[in-house]
């Protein structure tokens, strides 16, 4: 008996938004600054999308913008957001993305994160640390329970909450 071939998946934003595990209004959002594309989409863009949740909100010291101004991307965003663009079945675990006012630097190797981190330290500059590699786990992990039909749960912030 011939098997019949499977169709391709359409991704759509909210199917991407569930698997990030945020809700359909920051797909939206995210979709409307172009940081993605609706006629491409695939699982690996949850991780541009929490990226982009997590700065969405970011100020930098002396970085005012008042909240009725428009919005347009900061180039460290910018950077940050581009530097996420990872096939999740190429992250490693360790992956981690250090965003700064200048950018965003991403590391892999532990002795990366120590000289990122330590280089950031030493000259005083603000940063905020992404997990992309965990971040891409709990999105793979997501993506097994999502293809089975499960419900999908938001993947973990670190904060500890239960």
């Amino acid at each position: 008996m011939a098997r019949k071939p499977q169709r391709a998946q359409r991704w759509t934003l909210l199917k991407v938004a569930t698997l990030a595990g945020l809700g359909n209004k920051v797909a939206y959002e995210a979709r409307d600054r172009g940081v993605l594309h609706p006629d491409v989409l695939s699982p690996s863009d949850a991780l541009p999308l929490l990226t982009f949740d997590a700065l969405r909100r970011v100020s930098w010291p002396r970085e005012n913008y008042a909240r009725n101004t428009p919005t347009r991307f900061r180039l460290w965003e910018s950077l940050a957001i581009e530097q996420s663009r990872i096939e999740l079945e190429t992250v490693d675990r360790r992956t981690g993305l250090y965003v700064h006012p200048a950018g965003a630097e991403l590391a892999v190797l532990p002795s990366h994160h120590v000289v990122t981190s330590l280089q950031l330290v030493e000259s005083d500059t603000p940063h905020l640390y992404l997990p992309l590699g965990q971040w891409a786990q709990q999105i793979l992990e997501a993506l097994e329970n999502f293809e089975v039909g499960l419900q999908v749960t938001a993947p973990d912030t670190g904060d500890g909450a239960a």
